[in-house]
């Protein structure tokens, strides 16, 4: 039997630790979030992609969270790269950790291709960036790139299923259960606790009941226009 307040617990504790996805991250420019899902008849498994841009580590990664009967240990599992910058036009100099793009055309590295976009200020602002001026090169930054990929390629950056088993082989047995991209995300940072959130505390009863119909969105927050200082 798979306990409702035995899971929220867990992921309080993760949470308090700092073990649990935070999208205001510090370390990490949030563009993307998915939530997926899994269960079995007295198992179950939640893992969470966080796609973004880390300027420490000068990539776009993609984090992986993961949490379960199946999972060990719970939180952090691992990190991809989802996409990079091509060596032929990069995208920041490494030297001077800033970037270097120039917002009317840039080329990225994905799935081993490169491919190149020209986007116009109004497709940008289609995609809620605000392009800095006067144009040319250092005005855009590496994470808005990786936002306007998101609007204009969709849900591209996420780790397969052959990726989740790999990081955690034992829940392989388990069936798909729910995936997600929008929820009510509990604000970690500010101290609110996953029990203390209605997507999460009806994900939970959603898995021990076994019906994602019972999941609730509520009022989605994880678009990143939601985790971003609009005056930055």
């Amino acid at each position: 039997m798979i306990d409702v307040n035995r899971i929220l617990e867990d992921l309080d504790k993760h949470a308090s630790e700092f073990n649990f996805p935070v999208l205001d991250n510090a370390n990490v420019e949030v563009a993307d979030v998915r939530l997926t899902a899994l269960r079995g008849q007295d198992a179950w498994a939640v893992f969470f992609d966080f796609v973004g841009f880390s300027p420490t580590e000068a990539q776009f990664v993609d984090d992986i969270y993961g949490y379960g009967t199946c999972v060990y240990p719970e939180g952090i599992l691992g990190q991809r790269v989802p996409l990079s910058q091509s060596p032929k036009a990069p995208l920041w100099d490494a030297k001077d950790n800033e970037c270097v793009a120039d917002w009317s055309k840039w080329t990225v590295v994905i799935d081993g291709q490169e491919r190149s976009f020209s986007p116009s200020i109004r497709e940008y602002a289609d995609a809620q960036i605000t392009i800095a001026q006067p144009p040319g090169p250092g005005s855009i930054r590496e994470v808005e790139i990786l936002r306007f990929l998101v609007h204009r390629l969709g849900h591209l950056f996420f780790s397969s299923e052959r990726e989740l088993f790999e990081l955690a082989p034992h829940c392989k047995n388990l069936s798909s259960f729910l995936v997600a991209t929008e929820w009510r995300h509990p604000d970690v940072a500010g101290d609110e606790k996953p029990s203390q959130n209605s997507s999460i505390r009806s994900l939970v009863r959603a898995i021990a009941e076994g019906d994602p119909s019972i999941f609730d969105p509520s009022r989605p927050n994880t678009h990143w226009t939601h985790w971003v200082d609009v005056d930055a």
